[in-house]
């Protein structure tokens, strides 16, 4: 009886342990950070090249200037701070064709984020492709496992001299 209350005790401490781990680690699977060595504005365009030359669309109106929004509406000032949307068309028209992907229109198109921390240096945000293809399925994940390694790449080429 001893030893069934031992291995019923280590099983539950090891599912707390793991779950305490998956929830402090889960907002950096989700959200990839990852430093520039160019300047804010070097960045921005950067992103927008390097986007365009894998073919996604970064239609000026997506951009979105966080910065002077918040100055404007709340006059906080949070730091630069630039939204970049685009998309690749082709994927977005393969998910929002079916019914039940639909509702995923609410995360298009994809969203880069560019901001500078307090401590003067420029950083990329963006979403883990990889983890929406896992949580949304087969269809997804087919299209995400082609897509997540080019946001990758867009990033990384962006970021790094």
């Amino acid at each position: 009886m001893s030893k069934l209350l031992t291995i019923i005790i280590s099983f539950v401490a090891g599912a707390i342990v793991t779950s305490a781990i998956a929830y402090k680690a889960f907002p950096n699977i989700m959200i990839h950070e990852i430093e520039s060595q160019y300047t804010f504005e070097e960045t921005l365009e950067n992103i927008e090249v390097n986007a365009k030359a894998k073919g996604w669309k970064v239609p000026k109106k997506w951009k979105v200037n966080l910065h002077k929004n918040m100055l404007k509406v709340v006059k906080v000032d949070i730091g630069p701070n630039t939204l970049i949307k685009m998309c690749e068309p082709n994927a977005a028209a393969d998910i929002l064709i079916h019914n039940e992907l639909k509702r995923l229109s609410s995360i298009m198109p994809c969203t880069i984020s560019v901001y500078v921390k307090t401590d003067g240096k420029t950083y990329i945000g963006y979403m883990n492709m990889q983890i929406l293809g896992l949580l949304f399925g087969e269809k997804v994940e087919v299209i995400t496992d082609e897509l997540g390694p080019q946001m990758d790449d867009i990033v990384a080429r962006s970021a790094t001299k």
